[in-house]
């Protein structure tokens, strides 16, 4: 009696996924202050959606989101453990409830190749599932990418999707973890969903899966969206949510597909020229690399003449760019490592030497996505050993964030001259121009989101002690409104979160306004008034007929409900 082949190189794998679980849990008991980075408004979309749920509301029909809501209840999860934990890290690191089970599952079925194989296929999936890095920086300073959360999540779905098309050859296997992650990808981003269609559709061509499978796929994954839309009614809410974003980004998909190419050139050329040699090398007589990989792998499945190793290559360049397309920067492309795995397995190392050709190929369409991650997370790392702190005492403990004291301190002093030259500002929104190009991605323009929020809620509270009056119903004209979670008022409804006027929100129903007309108070902030904070407060202007307008702070005005009061009021 023979010992099953898997034994040394499974329980390896499944070692590793353990043990890094404790890590991860024990970092987050930690309170880890992290660098800030550029762009870092979509972490507070989940403290937002995570809240809102939490407190009841009903996501698509209280509030809308740019992404599916699997996220949000994810983080809320580990949120609720992890109280003090960095928010980077548990957003990050939520989508890992799903995606460690189907790595193991993966590890199970690749060990039969050995230990290297799944070294191979560990090491990129904890890589971009840990780091909280993206491909491309938008800042000369280094810090933690608080944005494209769930573009990182969909790209490492779809690297486990590849991943179980060539390395799980039991057909149960493949049927749960291929409708785990649709589900899965499904309610995080829909066009990461898209581009595990096209690459399923080619493997249901190829006879990669057979039918049998894919009907048992497509029957688990309608089973279980039945049973979330009748018992919620989130399903059809979700559609109609994401029909109304598409609508909303029509006429630009040529224009991103070129983007993308030129940003992420470096590896769509060197994956182009791959699959170039390896049809080259086909029509001189060569062997398939997808072929020989499968022999000793007892597919129940029979392939054809399309489950080639180029057209493969060929498919997931285009799945990526395409992905990429809505995406920009954050870590697709990933989901060719398993197809390079497969090519480096199909051949003995000694021939692999033999044909460098190969070998420097495939070095040249993985690193650079790898490098550059790792690149920001060592440089990140490294240079904010000497960061000031932010200091927001009033917003979660979670939100514990530094910069670089040059930074910090230009934060504080850029705002003076925001207060004092807010006509100025005002100017630069109705160009319809920002003052300047990289304000987003601006160190010292995040660090005034935080601290400008931390200040609002000191003076909603000395005004609410000084009036004696609550505001229960709160809402933020912005991207997203953590301060309503941070001081565990009513999230007001009708609102999108992730709101970018241009893309994500949505012209108002009759209902919306009704929903929006309830808040108590409307937060608005100044600090620096741009075109899109102006066009979000003109787009829900009719919800707001008969509000006063405040000033609360010198970065924040605010709506009042007139039900309130006029006694003692600071209008302006």
């Amino acid at each position: 009696m023979t010992s099953d082949p898997r034994g040394r190189p499974a329980l390896f794998a499944f070692s590793v996924l353990g043990l890094t679980i404790v890590a991860l849990a024990a970092v987050l008991m930690l309170p880890l202050e992290l660098p800030i980075g550029a762009s870092f408004w979509d972490t507070y979309i989940y403290l937002d959606g995570a809240y809102r749920i939490e407190q009841g509301q009903q996501i698509y029909r209280d509030f809308h989101a740019p992404v599916g809501p699997l996220s949000y209840v994810l983080f809320g999860l580990l949120h609720d453990v992890f109280e003090t934990a960095n928010i980077v890290l548990l957003i990050q690191w939520c989508m890992m409830l799903v995606t460690v089970p189907v790595m193991a599952v993966v590890s199970w079925h690749a060990a039969r190749r050995g230990t290297w194989t799944v070294l191979a296929l560990l090491v990129p999936y904890l890589v971009f599932s840990i780091l909280p890095f993206n491909v491309v920086s938008w800042n000369v300073f280094p810090g933690v990418d608080g944005f494209g959360y769930y573009n990182r999540h969909g790209a490492v779905l779809l690297y486990l999707l590849v991943a179980a098309l060539f390395f799980v050859p039991s057909r149960l296997a493949l049927v749960l973890v291929i409708a785990t992650i649709l589900l899965a990808l499904a309610f995080t981003k829909i066009n990461a969903f898209a581009a595990a269609g096209l690459i399923l559709f080619v493997a249901v061509v190829t006879r990669r899966i057979g039918l049998a499978t894919s009907a048992a796929v497509a029957a688990i994954c309608l089973g279980i969206t039945a049973v979330l839309q009748l018992t919620t009614g989130v399903v059809s809410a979700y559609v109609f949510s994401v029909l109304r974003i598409f609508d909303n980004n029509t006429g630009v998909l040529f224009q991103n597909i070129m983007f993308t190419v030129s940003m992420r050139f470096d590896v769509i050329l060197a994956a182009g020229i791959l699959a170039l040699y390896l049809l080259w090398s086909q029509m001189r007589g060569g062997t398939d690399l997808v072929a020989v990989f499968d022999r000793p792998s007892g597919r129940p499945v029979s392939p054809n003449v399309l489950d080639r190793d180029w057209i493969w290559l060929g498919v997931l360049i285009v799945a990526n760019i395409l992905y990429e397309s809505q995406n920009w920067g954050s870590a697709a492309f990933i989901s060719l490592w398993p197809l390079l795995v497969v090519f480096l397995l199909a051949r003995p190392w000694s021939e692999v030497q033999a044909r460098p050709a190969l070998a420097l190929l495939i070095a040249l369409t993985a690193l650079p996505t790898f490098t550059k991650v790792a690149h920001s997370a060592f440089r990140a790392a490294a240079t904010s050993v000497r960061d000031a702190s932010i200091e927001t005492p009033n917003l979660p403990p979670s939100i514990n964030m530094s910069a670089k004291d040059l930074s910090v301190t230009g934060a504080g002093k850029s705002r003076v001259v925001m207060e004092q030259h807010r006509r100025a500002y005002e100017r630069y929104a109705r160009e319809d121009i920002l003052p300047h190009y990289w304000l987003y991605f601006d160190h010292r323009f995040q660090i005034n989101v935080l601290e400008t929020m931390n200040e609002v809620i000191a003076a909603i509270h000395e005004r609410e002690a000084e009036l004696g009056r609550r505001y229960e119903v709160i809402d933020l004209r912005d991207f997203a409104n953590p301060i309503v979670a941070a001081m565990q008022r009513t999230p007001a409804r009708g609102v999108a979160i992730g709101a970018d006027p241009y893309r994500a929100a949505f012209p108002l129903t009759d209902i919306e306004i009704g929903m929006l007309a309830d808040s108590d108070l409307v937060l608005l902030p100044v600090c620096p008034v741009t075109t899109a904070r102006e066009k979000l407060l003109a787009d829900h202007a009719e919800a707001y007929a008969g509000f006063r307008r405040i000033r609360l702070t010198g970065c924040f005005d605010a709506l009042e409900n007139p039900k309130f009061s006029a006694a003692g009021q600071g209008g302006t």
